[in-house]
């Protein structure tokens, strides 16, 4: 069964430009998969606890006979979820030039060695290869304007990093300019999901 594998960042529920776009591409990626299973994970409704000490500790081996801290359990289910998914799709807006807090903290669990990467003559080897991913990312600027997006590109580098190369990114403008300027932006995005998906 083919997986789509969601992940939502917006501390918006209403008015969210990423997570209307995010709606319109899960609409039309399961209308191209029938029967697919569809995994969404929201981080602002349920918002993955930053990595803390102990859990970093454990993932390099807790000691024997000791509990291992909760994040792990946490870390093992947010990178099973992503191993069963065919296809990635993270819906974020821009924050002050980079992204939500709550993405990184995502981040942070699923990016773990000897389960999405590993080290081979000193070298990580992602392991993620076989998926492919989606950015859906909302900003205020449009691209004819000095706009320093630090958040796109770090997520194709984090994403590379694991294996995750094929990765489309898709961009909702002007989200923070008059409304015909944010029509315009968001129906600009929304055609280029259709032809991403036919």
């Amino acid at each position: 069964m083919t997986t789509l594998l969601r992940i939502d960042a917006s501390a918006r529920f209403e008015g969210s430009s990423s997570r209307r776009l995010a709606d319109h591409f899960q609409a039309r990626w399961t209308a191209a998969h029938p029967g697919a299973r569809v995994i969404v994970r929201d981080l602002a409704r349920r918002p993955v606890p930053h990595i803390d000490g102990p859990t970093i500790a454990a993932f390099y081996g807790a000691p024997v006979g000791v509990e291992p801290p909760a994040g792990v359990a946490l870390s093992d289910a947010l990178i099973a979820e992503l191993r069963a998914a065919d296809h990635l799709l993270v819906s974020s807006p821009l924050y002050n030039q980079s992204l939500p807090s709550v993405l990184k903290a995502w981040i942070d669990h699923v990016v773990r060695e000897g389960h999405t990467f590993v080290t081979r003559d000193r070298r990580p080897v992602g392991l993620l290869g076989v998926m492919s991913a989606s950015l859906v990312i909302a900003r205020g600027g449009v691209t004819s304007a000095r706009v320093d997006d630090f958040e796109t590109p770090y997520l194709r580098a984090i994403l590379g990093f694991i294996g995750i190369t094929r990765v489309e990114v898709i961009t909702v403008e002007a989200t923070a300019h008059d409304e015909a300027t944010r029509a315009q932006g968001f129906a600009a995005a929304q055609a280029q999901v259709d032809r991403l998906l036919g």
